[in-house]
């Protein structure tokens, strides 16, 4: 196969990084659950100090009128970036009294939550070779991670890998703790020695994609 231009290792290296800061915000809610995970299950025997007390301390609760400020609320939506809408229907009959319902209006209400059914993909790699030279030749899909097959066929995809190297670098969980993430969060069975493996070979592509783009900015164009 060619060997690919600098061109094509930059957008492959962009579309890396774009990738990477789409898990970010999904991330960052998995770190938020489980962490919520975590101190529900360490309770304290008492709570901690937070020192002497104010001399002067706020009165607790909000403040009235104007002086409680503005409230922030997320913003619904554009109508291209709902994935699925459904129907919350009125009852046959009221449940206080029995009567008949007549729908009145519609509201509406949005709600943004993340993935918990993993995504499976099966890969038909299309084999043959080349007519000239014989050389043996096989398809590659851009959602393909590896091209192992037989006992090595059952891959974690890119956003998968990428998740594992961000929860392990940028937010620090060890291999333990991110198969038991992707476990609670997702039913994804991922090994911690798999967690392991990603993060290397993440490193050993990312190291030779740098040192091809290192080669290829210092070589003049003929």
């Amino acid at each position: 196969m060619d060997t690919p231009s600098y061109q094509q290792l930059a957008l492959e290296n962009q579309q890396l990084r774009e990738r990477n800061t789409r898990l970010e915000e999904t991330v960052r809610e998995l770190l938020r659950r489980i962490d919520e995970l975590e101190r529900s299950a360490k309770r304290q025997a008492a709570p901690f100090s937070k020192g002497q007390p104010e001399p002067n301390p706020k009165k607790p609760g909000r403040k009235a009128g104007r002086k409680h400020g503005p409230h922030a609320h997320r913003e619904p939506p554009l109508p291209a970036q709902v994935d699925e809408t459904l129907d919350a229907t009125l009852p046959d009959h009221c449940p206080h009294c029995g009567g008949d319902v007549v729908e009145d209006h519609l509201d509406q209400q949005f709600q943004t939550e993340i993935p918990r059914k993993p995504i499976v993909r099966k890969f038909t790699i299309h084999c043959g070779h080349c007519r000239k030279c014989r050389k043996p030749l096989r398809g590659r899909h851009p959602l393909q991670t590896s091209d192992a097959t037989g006992a090595a066929r059952s891959q974690l995809g890119g956003d998968t890998q990428a998740a594992i190297v961000y929860l392990n670098k940028r937010a620090g969980l060890s291999h333990g703790k991110i198969a038991d993430t992707f476990d609670k969060l997702f039913g994804m069975a991922v090994t911690p020695g798999a967690s392991a493996q990603v993060v290397m070979l993440r490193a050993q592509s990312s190291a030779r994609q740098t040192t091809r783009l290192r080669s290829r900015s210092r070589t003049p164009n003929i």
